[in-house]
């Protein structure tokens, strides 16, 4: 399994947050609706539902931008206060940005808090 991971290009985006199968095979994640499309780069976002035709335009509401999960990570203006908090807490021991895999194994509880904020349903329609 881990080597058609290595191997394979589908995937890049969870790949990214979990380079390591069998890692996080051993982790216990709560997996909401907000926190799959995040590490997998499918769902809620406006490129993805674009992608499909559901909607007209990727472009977030902040309109800096295509509205995709690296977007609401690291860019968005939407979210910057709750960003914010997030950074707060990888500076303390990192730097930010910091790699998606360190989001999810040194700043789990963190992370989650973030993705579970954005409020997908409202930030998708302009």
């Amino acid at each position: 399994m881990a080597k058609r991971m290595d191997t394979s290009t589908k995937g890049r985006t969870t790949q990214e947050f979990f380079p390591e199968v069998a890692e996080r095979l051993k982790m216990k994640i709560n997996r909401t609706q907000n926190f799959t499309t995040m590490v997998t780069g499918h769902g809620k976002t406006k490129s993805y539902l674009h992608r499909f035709k559901i909607i007209e335009t990727p472009t977030c509401p902040c309109g800096n931008g295509d509205q995709t999960t690296n977007h609401l990570l690291f860019e968005c203006d939407l979210l910057n206060k709750e960003r914010d908090i997030l950074k707060l807490s990888v500076v303390k021991t990192n730097v930010w940005p910091t790699s998606k895999s360190d989001l999810i194994r040194k700043y789990y509880k963190e992370f989650t808090k973030f993705i579970n904020e954005i409020p997908f349903d409202e930030i998708k329609v302009a």
